[in-house]
């Protein structure tokens, strides 16, 4: 009898111990990025996207400077002069992104680096936090002006702060950009800045057509002229107009009151009101590689 239980006992440990699942050591699911903007910029602002690590985009944009009140004899703005700005930006990781860029006013070129800060995958309201820095060396120097290209007073630095959201089942995009500017104005006797409070906003009908809107008011600091040639008042700056995507290109087309493309200029204002005598055209396009 004694030795049938042990039998007994050995046949339901035995039992037990193979019908245990196989113990195996987990690996957390990796969240993917949110995706919420189609493109790393608006027309003049940062979104919180960023390139792929090793991922390359390339950014040519013109503001024309003649109004389009100015009717068929300067081709309403087209025939120009304009503002163009060419730009190389570089996926360094999956969620920092460097970009190099030159504009042909005061020969402005800048270098920013974009980091992803925070992602809130909520359904309802799901947002992302980036960080944005950079600085700009304005390397023309005006005739009559003693100093040398690499002055420390012809650079420029800046940060923003850049919150986007998305609503209304993945079609209205939100986006605010806190912006500061240290020395706003380079031939000022006294160092200047500016503070903004940038928004925008880009609705989405389909993956191909949007429209958007941009508010640029300056809150406190320095808003004027950034050349010499330029006359003293600015004016806070707007812009409107419609995004299409294909091929692996966007192409921003608008109307708005504002000529400047570089950051650290863009910042300090418009150099025309929003009146509807003063409107101009303007276009960007982007190329993802």
């Amino acid at each position: 009898m004694k030795s049938l239980i042990i039998l007994f006992l050995i046949l339901i440990s035995n039992f037990l111990l193979f019908a245990q699942p196989k113990w195996e050591k987990t690996t957390p699911t990796e969240m993917l990025d949110l995706e919420l903007f189609h493109t790393t910029q608006t027309a003049n602002f940062p979104t919180t996207e960023s390139l792929q690590k090793g991922n390359i985009m390339y950014e040519i944009s013109h503001r024309f400077l003649p109004s389009i009140k100015d009717g068929y004899d300067q081709f309403y703005g087209l025939d120009g002069p304009a503002r163009i700005r060419f730009a190389l930006g570089y996926g360094i990781t999956n969620n920092l992104m460097a970009t190099i860029g030159r504009s042909n006013n005061t020969d402005n070129l800048d270098l920013q680096l974009k980091q992803k800060l925070f992602q809130n995958y909520s359904k309802d309201v799901p947002f992302v936090v980036s960080v944005l820095g950079g600085a700009s060396w304005n390397t023309e120097i005006p005739t009559g002006i003693d100093r040398s290209r690499t002055d420390a007073a012809n650079f420029q630095f800046y940060g923003q702060l850049i919150f986007n959201t998305m609503l209304f089942d993945n079609k209205l995009g939100i986006g605010i950009v806190p912006s500061y500017l240290e020395n706003s104005f380079i031939y000022a006797i006294d160092k200047q800045y500016t503070f903004t409070f940038g928004t925008y906003l880009q609705y989405y009908f389909n993956r191909m057509w949007s429209t958007w809107i941009e508010y640029n008011p300056v809150v406190t600091g320095y808003r004027g002229r950034i050349r010499l040639d330029e006359t003293g008042k600015s004016y806070n700056s707007l812009a409107i107009g419609v995004d299409i995507e294909t091929g692996g290109h966007i192409f921003h087309i608008m109307v708005t009151n504002n000529a400047r493309l570089n950051t650290s200029q863009y910042l300090v204002g418009a150099d025309r009101s929003a009146n509807e005598d003063m409107w101009r055209l303007g276009f960007g396009i982007l190329r993802y590689f």
